[in-house]
């Protein structure tokens, strides 16, 4: 292999080394880099450009995104915290309104019940002298029925008669004989 007349394989491949040609597809090949990188950075590079802005723009929304979901987080706490506050406040109140309604409830009983037994005081009261009235009133008609019962069955007898118009006649002489204060005496006792 000799340095000078460029052969660089004897055979049936006979490859042989041309400067010139080497240059040449050398240059080419260049060129068509360069187009490439050209064509690269012409068309794809906007396409990349677009692709990484949007890809900014999104990892830009998604911090955006991420410090509302904290802030919404955070807010949704907060609201959480005020609810269970505002809901023991709720229970504390109803409960306490609870206890205020039982004590009313309780004086309203006991205002009731102390109406009830003074009014049934009242009635036992009313209905106690009723009873008493109409035992006196039985016991009167008994009694005078009784008292005239026996009257009769004393005026009815002849003796009874007979001494009380002598006792009669004895009171209307001792009434003549005797002074007007005896008389005056005598005479209320016959009233």
């Amino acid at each position: 292999m000799s340095a000078t007349n460029g052969v660089l394989a004897e055979g049936i491949y006979h490859i042989t080394f041309d400067w010139p040609v080497f240059f040449s597809q050398l240059f080419a090949f260049g060129v068509i880099v360069y187009f490439l990188m050209w064509a690269f950075r012409k068309w794809m590079t906007p396409l990349m450009k677009k692709s990484q802005d949007v890809i900014a723009q999104q990892l830009e929304e998604s911090k955006l995104a991420s410090s509302r979901l904290a802030e919404a987080k955070q807010a949704y706490d907060n609201a959480l915290a005020e609810a269970q506050r505002e809901l023991e406040r709720m229970r504390q109140d109803a409960q306490e309104d609870a206890v205020l309604i039982v004590a009313q409830m309780r004086e309203v009983a006991a205002a009731e019940v102390a109406r009830v037994r003074r009014q049934g005081r009242d009635q036992i009261v009313l209905f106690r002298k009723q009873v008493i009235r109409d035992l006196q009133a039985g016991l009167t008609a008994t009694v005078l029925a009784q008292t005239e019962a026996k009257v009769r069955d004393q005026a009815d007898s002849p003796q009874v008669r007979a001494d009380s118009i002598e006792r009669f006649l004895e009171d209307l002489e001792t009434v003549a004989n005797t002074p007007s204060i005896v008389r005056r005496r005598t005479q209320s006792q016959w009233n």
